[in-house]
């Protein structure tokens, strides 16, 4: 539990000092991958524009979203009641003015121009009822456990009551699982500039929402595509079958350019994501919820060794992203176990499972782990996953060791980390830990003493080996200039 405490403590801090710069998909574009802006003029005559990344969106109600994936669909859908402008501040967005009466009491003067997909027009009552269902339903519902009662004032006015001060509340409602919602006959209703047409485990369609209370100069139909195959992705784009094409490293592109399947003429766009491509441990046979035999993998392996036939590069030297977690106590250090260790071990002379992605990548990082581990006297078995299987087993940690990117955003941290814990590591326990820290960080406002704490938490994070990091990778967006789909 202790080591739950501390992941979790650095959770928060990070809340606290990237606060300002918050929310994943950009407060008002639709998605970080597209300038389907809100106010920013895209070229009208493209009637429809695709994206293909690499997993599905599982799902569209905001209050159940635990994957980056699925999340790039929330800004096309919904829309929260404060967002950020360019320049890191909280601004109203579905609210005309609000105003903190004390400290615990804020009031919200809603806007009167919007209105649901289905027709319906926003009231306080739709508000009020939104956040009582997330705070009864959703998956990372005990962020927002410090209010106490929301209360309507009349038709458009709003009044939610804390528990006590918080200084993170104005930018915890930018979050996704904030977005206002309407539970209706069993749909699910947004109010943002698309609505839903379709969504099955390959596709999702969206069309434009002509009640849409600002300016929306996007394409009228938007379709998003899942293909968990780097190389199919940037097939589909060499065919002309999809306009954009998401989840590509630089060097990925590098080596799709030089094969012809990305023209230099494309536009590449850095995005605001990066993955950490990891080793992972699940809890199939609870051989590796010992801390001592998740050290025992890490240094029975060569990690430079299984990168450099791969991605030609060493692996990381830290293990968080350098450019989202700025710790110098996030160095990846050597493991202290030794062969002696393994010998001694309850891993010695038993079958361990490597589970994995039917990708390429991800099958070639496993035969060379598998390669490495067999040298070291540990048996081992690669077994390959189709796409829906391969999640499923992740989601219900049936699994001993896996290869897995752990997908990062340089925005929504604390939404983001949640997601990490309860959804990529899975540990529920992990994340329950973070509550209690919640409360303590909400008034610290000196970001000084937020990076002592950060400092010391990173580096304990480390040195629980939650996972092993092999390399942290940028990802670009790729599209074909057919119309302004990137972000400025």
């Amino acid at each position: 539990m202790k080591r739950y405490l501390c992941l979790i403590l650095f959770t928060l801090t990070i809340t606290l000092t990237f606060g300002e710069v918050e929310t994943y998909l950009e407060e008002i574009p639709f998605n970080e991958y597209s300038d389907l802006n809100k106010d920013n003029t895209v070229n009208s005559n493209n009637d429809e524009i695709k994206i293909v990344q690499a997993v599905k969106i599982a799902t569209v109600d905001p209050i159940l979203m635990k994957d980056q994936y699925s999340m790039r669909v929330v800004n096309y859908l919904h829309d929260t009641l404060f967002n950020y402008n360019e320049k890191g501040e909280v601004v109203p967005n579905l609210v005309e003015k609000w105003e903190w009466k004390d400290d615990r009491v804020l009031e919200l003067k809603l806007r009167e121009d919007v209105y649901f997909q289905n027709g319906d027009k926003m009231s306080a009552k739709d508000v009020k009822e939104s956040f009582e269902r997330m705070l009864k339903s959703g998956v990372f519902k005990d962020f927002f456990n410090d209010i106490q009662n929301i209360k309507i004032i009349d038709v458009n006015t709003i009044e939610i009551k804390l528990k006590g001060k918080n200084n993170l509340f104005l930018s915890m409602l930018t979050y996704y699982m904030c977005s206002i919602t309407k539970y209706k006959d069993g749909i699910i209703y947004g109010t943002g500039p698309y609505k839903l047409d379709k969504i099955t485990s390959k596709e999702v369609i969206l069309s434009k929402n002509d009640k849409y209370f600002k300016k929306n100069l996007g394409p009228f139909k938007i379709e998003i595509l899942a293909e968990i195959s780097d190389r199919k992705r940037a097939l589909l784009y060499f065919n002309e079958d999809v306009d954009v094409v998401l989840d590509l490293s630089p060097k990925q592109i590098e080596e799709l350019q030089k094969e012809g399947l990305i023209d230099k003429s494309a536009i590449l766009k850095k995005t605001k994501e990066l993955d950490t491509v990891a080793i992972i441990f699940g809890n199939k046979n609870k051989i590796f919820t010992d801390k001592k035999n998740r050290g025992i993998i890490e240094s029975a392996i060569d990690k430079d060794e299984i990168l450099k036939n791969i991605f030609k590069e060493k692996s990381v030297s830290t293990f968080f992203p350098e450019s989202l977690f700025e710790s110098k106590l996030s160095v990846v250090r050597k493991s202290s176990f030794s062969i002696d260790d393994l010998n001694k071990s309850s891993i010695k002379n038993k079958k361990i499972e490597i589970t994995v992605l039917n990708d390429d990548i991800s099958i070639r990082i496993a035969n060379s782990l598998k390669k490495q581990l067999e040298l070291k006297g540990i048996l081992v078995e690669v077994v390959p996953y189709q796409q829906e299987a391969y999640l499923m087993k992740l989601e219900n940690q049936d699994y001993e060791i896996a290869i897995y990117s752990v997908l990062f955003d340089e925005k929504h941290l604390v939404y983001n980390l949640g997601k990490v814990m309860v959804h990529d590591i899975g540990d529920q326990d992990m994340y329950n830990a973070s509550l209690p820290f919640l409360e303590i960080l909400k008034d610290e406002e000196e970001k000084g003493n937020r990076d002592k704490i950060y400092d010391k938490i990173v580096f304990l994070i480390s040195k629980n080996i939650p996972y092993i990091p092999l390399i942290h990778r940028e990802k670009i967006a790729v599209e074909n200039g057919k119309s302004n789909i990137l972000l400025k």
